[in-house]
């Protein structure tokens, strides 16, 4: 799997299972994953881009691969990938049970990159749209 990632998160995204990274800062996305892979990756997963910029993610995807994407698409995509629209997550029945047994026993790895009391909700949202946090933001009511 290739991630996205500035090159200080790099070995931390590789530590939550990333194989490569990217430096979105310092290089063109596609164009460091098709360095990676020159016939391009199985999926390309873009969770920002809509229209022109979707359709360049989509550079990405080898001839027949998948881009999935919960914004819309364009009308059109080159090189025969197929899109893939995510609405939302839908769990099956026992997927909340698996995550909230994972989460007891330590399986599951959530980091923390900032906590906030309520009355610091605004300065929270500020902070997670205007800065770059790693990990979740977290908003306490006591």
């Amino acid at each position: 799997m290739i991630a996205t990632a500035t090159a200080q998160d790099a070995d931390y995204i590789r530590d939550l299972g990333a194989a490569e990274t990217v430096d979105y800062r310092e290089a063109d996305v596609v164009e460091g994953a098709l360095k990676l892979v020159p016939g391009g990756v199985d999926v390309v997963v873009d969770l920002i881009n809509r229209g022109e910029g979707l359709a360049g993610s989509a550079r990405a995807a080898r001839p027949g691969g998948r881009l999935v994407s919960p914004l819309f698409g364009p009308g059109e995509l080159d090189r025969g990938v197929s899109p893939f629209y995510i609405g939302s997550f839908v769990p099956e029945p026992g997927d909340l049970e698996d995550l909230a047994g994972r989460a007891a026993d330590g399986g599951l790895r959530v980091e923390i990159g900032a906590r906030y009391p309520f009355d610091d909700a605004v300065q929270a949202v500020a902070d997670f749209a205007g800065k770059h946090i790693r990990g979740k933001v977290v908003v306490t009511v006591s």
